[in-house]
């Protein structure tokens, strides 16, 4: 990465997710002074865990490390080849599947799903773990919480960002970091404007409504993995898959988890709480299991992405030219995250986390030459 000895004045981040967080790392690194305005109470935006719900750390946002996407931010190298001892990652390979297709029950040779082969899963940690114990740590004082911006003004030299509580920061770079659909519905209005092919471009991107729910059973009545209907459209289109959330953690518990976006997860959604949402998985897996499960229910969670006011969906689905959103404007206003890769490589935290590596060094390049 470029060198920061052109770099003065200040940056401010907007968002404490993968991509808010990594540039705060790499900011950090370099002692360049900034500072990230996170909406929630939180950091961590859709990396998020529970400690509380069993004897494991549980991710209730990304769970999965997806190989298959190529990107390789230098924070996950050692993640990423396996040599990280306190962050160890396992092949996910379920050996039991069934399809629950037209109401009826049936099982299938996992070994010919080819679509689990390059994905891995923490063993001991998850990634709000990752960010939280090896990245943040050394800046987490420059995070403001419960501070959403809803202006970015970059009239003039200085950059006036303001809060929902009126208060204004001032910035000579801005790194915009919030998920697709916050600028999708103008959450954050710019002065001047974006421009018109890039807010074009920011619409075509379609980022859905999705959950997670995980339910404890007394018994094990399902097998590692669960797809309805119609397996290549779960997989292809969007996700809608039960899976045993406890494969290859260390635990006597029975945990069956649904992620659910897309088109699939709007009769889940579209309820109009966590309790009504449970109640209809509850009865669902009733239909396949003939009853097993209210039988055998323990406990369970709801995280529902699309009700998170700051989020509101799962991730983007490359419906749009990354490249294009993410072009920065003026020499001011910088865009990184999941749907933002300069290069294409989107979704997955490390897309996001790649994404800001990428925009700063355009930041830092910008720099240099506007100084000749």
């Amino acid at each position: 990465m470029s060198d920061n000895k052109n770099i003065n004045g200040k940056i401010v981040i907007v968002g404490a997710g993968a991509a808010g967080l990594t540039a705060g790392h790499i900011l950090s690194q370099k002692k360049i002074d900034f500072e990230i305005l996170e909406a929630s109470a939180v950091h961590g935006g859709r990396v998020k865990k529970t400690d509380d719900f069993a004897d494991f750390p549980i991710d209730l946002g990304a769970e999965w490390v997806h190989k298959f996407i190529k990107a390789r931010p230098p924070i996950m190298e050692s993640l990423f080849e396996g040599k990280n001892p306190d962050y160890p990652i396992f092949r996910y390979f379920p050996e039991t599947y069934s399809l629950w297709k037209n109401g009826e029950l049936k099982e299938k040779n996992s070994s010919k799903h080819w679509y689990f082969w390059n994905d891995w899963k923490f063993t001991n940690n998850t990634w709000f773990d990752f960010f939280d114990q090896l990245v943040t740590p050394a800046f987490k004082k420059r995070i403001t919480y419960n501070s959403p911006v809803n202006e970015i003004d970059y009239t003039k030299k200085k950059i006036i960002l303001k809060t929902n509580s009126g208060k204004e920061y001032t910035a000579d770079k801005v790194l915009v970091t919030v998920p697709i659909k916050i600028l999708q519905k103008k959450y954050i209005n710019f002065i001047p404007e974006l421009p018109e092919e890039k807010v074009k471009e920011i619409n075509k991107e379609w980022m859905p409504n999705g959950l997670k729910v995980f339910i404890e059973f007394s018994e094990k009545f399902y097998p590692e993995v669960l797809v309805l209907d119609n397996l290549i459209e779960r997989i292809v289109v969007g996700n809608y898959v039960y899976y045993d959330a406890t494969l290859g953690k260390k635990t006597n518990k029975n945990i069956l988890g649904l992620l659910a976006d897309g088109d699939e997860s709007e009769k889940y959604v579209s309820l109009k709480s966590d309790e009504a949402i449970f109640k209809f998985v509850l009865n669902e897996l009733d239909e396949i299991f003939d009853g097993k499960a209210s039988k055998y229910y323990v406990k369970h969670i709801v995280q529902n992405w699309t009700a998170e006011p700051f989020i509101q969906g799962t991730y983007s689905h490359r419906k749009a030219s990354a490249k294009k959103m993410s072009t920065p404007v003026d020499e001011k206003v910088y865009f990184a995250g999941e749907a933002m890769h300069m290069e294409g490589r989107t979704i997955a935290v490390q897309g996001a986390c790649e994404s800001s590596y990428l925009m700063l060094e355009k930041m830092f390049e910008d720099v240099a030459q506007s100084k000749g």
